[in-house]
Parts: structure tokens; C-alpha cells; sequence
């Protein structure tokens, strides 16, 4: 996973990014365990159902009994699902949309934006959106030093620096990055002579949710 480390830019005038800026490939979402999925059949609405998906990553289906979905798109999904029925239905046609998300599908905004707290992660999201979704950035918001906190199984989350300062600015180079369920996006404010000190202090003091993955920093390592 690439960190984006940029310089520090002179101007925040901005609040939306120009034309033509780079953003870094954004996933589509992929169902999880504990989404809730509505299958809508256009031609048989007998079948029609919502779904939770459960453990194991599997849903119930009228006709098909338990189908694998988790790690798959809608689209995928949907696909899936018309194949197998059409030895069975003469018009398998369906609709599936996201109906209920689980709590581990978002993300988390905090520092110094307006409104810090958990966002749903539907689709795609960038740093900056989520940023823009939380109210924006503070007066005292140090735009070239985000932070996103991102788990990397049981060791250490990376530190990806993302300088949403640039990116607005418009320099040449500024890229967005799309977030992943369980990011954390961190807005440190001006004058923050650690930042890492700062993350490991907001995040014992401030975060108001439990993502299930220990976030502490090593105070002493340098920043990436």
C-alpha cells in the first residue's frame, strides 16, 4: 500500500477539489457479514426477500437455500443469483440493493473537522468526502498532515498522509485516497509539534467508538 506524503501547502482557500485531481483507485463495496440485502425479483415478487448475511458469509434464498455473498458486489451478487435460477424460474431477473449495513462497514473522522464521528461506508468514499461529510475542516485544522488509520490484521495499523491542503489547492501531484471499512481519518490541528504523540492522545481521549482493532502508536517511530 502506497503512503502519500506531501508537502505542506500555503493556501486552504479551496474546499472542493478541481477538475482532473488524481484520486487513488476507489473499491466498490463489497458485502459483509451482517449486511442486510433486499432481493427484489421483477417477474416472480413471491421470491422477493431480505436477507441478513450471516457468519459464515451466506444468505437464505427461497429456492436456493444458503448462497455465499460476502467479499461480492451487488452487481456480482445479483448475477450470481439469476444464474441458479434459471434452471428453476423462467425469468430470473433481480434487483439487489444494500438494505441495512453493519457496524463494521464505516469509517471515522476526527480532529479538527466540524462534526467528528462514524460515517457509513456505502459505495465509494475518499478522504476528502468524508471530511466534507463531517462539516469540514476547522480554522485551526492542519489540512497538510491528515492522517488515515487503516488495520493491517493484529500488528499495527499503517499511517497513510494524505495532504488534503494540496488537493484542494489544486497542486499538481495531490491525491485522494478511497477509504476502506474501519479507516480512520485523523485531522490534527495547527501547531501540532508530534503528530504522532497527538494521534495516540485523540485516540485515547476522543474516539467515542470501538472498531474492534487497537489503534495505539508507537510514540517513538517516525512518521511515515
Amino acid at each position: 500500500m502506497g503512503v502519500h506524503v506531501l508537502p505542506a501547502a500555503a493556501s486552504e482557500a479551496v474546499v472542493t477539489p478541481p477538475a482532473g485531481t488524481a484520486v487513488s483507485a476507489i473499491p466498490a463495496y463489497r458485502v459483509g457479514r451482517g449486511d442486510e440485502l433486499n432481493f427484489r425479483f421483477t417477474y416472480t415478487p413471491e421470491l422477493n426477500t431480505v436477507a441478513l448475511v450471516r457468519a459464515d458469509g451466506r444468505v437464505s434464498l427461497p429456492l436456493l437455500g444458503d448462497v455465499l455473498v460476502e467479499g461480492m458486489e451487488v452487481q456480482a451478487i445479483a448475477r450470481q443469483v439469476e444464474t441458479a435460477l434459471a434452471a428453476r424460474v423462467k425469468r430470473p431477473q433481480v434487483v439487489v440493493n444494500l438494505q441495512g449495513q453493519a457496524a463494521s462497514q464505516r469509517v471515522f473522522v476526527g480532529g479538527e473537522v466540524g462534526l467528528p464521528g462514524a460515517q457509513p461506508l456505502v459505495g465509494a468514499l475518499t478522504v476528502l468526502q468524508a471530511v466534507m461529510a463531517a462539516q469540514g475542516l476547522k480554522d485551526t485544522a492542519q489540512a497538510g498532515e491528515v492522517i488515515v488509520l487503516r488495520a493491517q490484521g493484529e500488528g499495527e495499523p499503517s499511517q497513510i498522509k494524505v495532504d488534503l491542503a494540496g488537493l484542494m489547492s489544486g497542486r499538481p501531484g495531490a491525491r485522494d485516497l478511497a477509504l476502506m471499512p474501519q479507516d480512520v481519518v485523523l485531522v490534527p490541528r495547527s501547531g501540532v509539534a508530534s503528530l504522532n504523540v497527538w494521534v495516540d492522545q485523540y485516540l485515547r481521549r476522543n474516539l467515542p467508538i470501538n472498531f474492534g482493532v487497537n489503534y495505539t502508536i508507537n510514540q517513538n517511530r517516525g512518521q511515515q
